[in-house]
């Protein structure tokens, strides 16, 4: 733990007001194809997005690590969003690896392959992170989160809800590419082969999976919120004179 002096230096987070819906923004396929330059350029863009979220792995799950035996009120409210924090960001860098192994794949059966896997993560992904019916919802990551909302003020409550109203919205779509998802997973060959079949259009493939990228960022801006909140009330707390260490 920091020292006192360190901690007198920090100040209280901000809580932003994020523009929700332009990640919620229907995206469609343009029949466009990207230029090289183009492609070059979103490898870059994705090597700097996956190194910066990939930071974050070892700090969230050294926290859940060293919370694990503590069940207290605060320490279970924040495991839960420490949790769902550590599934959006490993959901995003999966996806984009996903995109960046399919761009970069020279071959076309490589390119078919990467084009597979990427509609389980799309599939699964958006079912984990918010559902697709009563029974996905309240297993999803995003309803867990529900359960602690209280705690919070009523300004992450109405994010919440907003954000929320997106994400329902967006559930109800498309069908998820579960049609591919089953095919993939469950490995029926004759289907899976005549799937695997279908034209690759590459800046289509790449279109569908802005709809989970752009869902996730969304989200993990505002668990960043909720963040910010959990920091806010433990430097309120230790300023109170209640949290000083022994």
């Amino acid at each position: 733990m920091k020292n006192d002096a360190d901690i007198e230096q920090f100040q209280y987070s901000q809580i932003q007001n994020y523009p929700y819906e332009r990640w919620f923004r229907e995206v469609r396929y343009s029949g466009k194809t990207l230029t090289e330059t183009e492609r070059k350029e979103f490898l870059a863009a994705s090597e700097k997005v996956i190194a910066s979220y990939s930071r974050g792995l070892p700090l969230i799950t050294s926290q859940l690590e060293r919370s694990k035996e503590l069940h207290d009120e605060y320490h279970e409210i924040y495991r839960t969003l420490l949790s769902v924090m550590l599934f959006t960001l490993l959901i995003v860098i999966d996806c984009i690896v996903a995109c960046k192994l399919f761009m970069m794949a020279d071959k076309d059966y490589d390119r078919r392959f990467t084009r597979g896997k990427m509609k389980i993560i799309l599939n699964e992904g958006f079912k984990k992170l918010y559902g697709f019916d009563e029974k996905t919802h309240k297993k999803s990551e995003w309803n867990r989160l529900a359960t602690i909302l209280k705690y919070f003020p009523e300004k992450i409550q109405k994010q919440y809800q907003e954000l929320s109203s997106l994400l329902e919205e967006q559930s109800k779509s498309s069908s998820w590419w579960k049609d591919e998802r089953d095919l993939e997973t469950h490995l029926d060959a004759d289907k899976l082969y005549a799937s695997r079949c279908e034209d690759v259009i590459e800046s289509k493939v790449m279109t569908d999976s802005i709809k989970l990228i752009n869902a996730l960022f969304a989200g993990y801006a505002f668990l960043t919120n909720m963040n910010a909140c959990v920091f806010n009330f433990l430097l309120e707390t230790y300023r109170r004179g209640e949290l000083r260490e022994e």
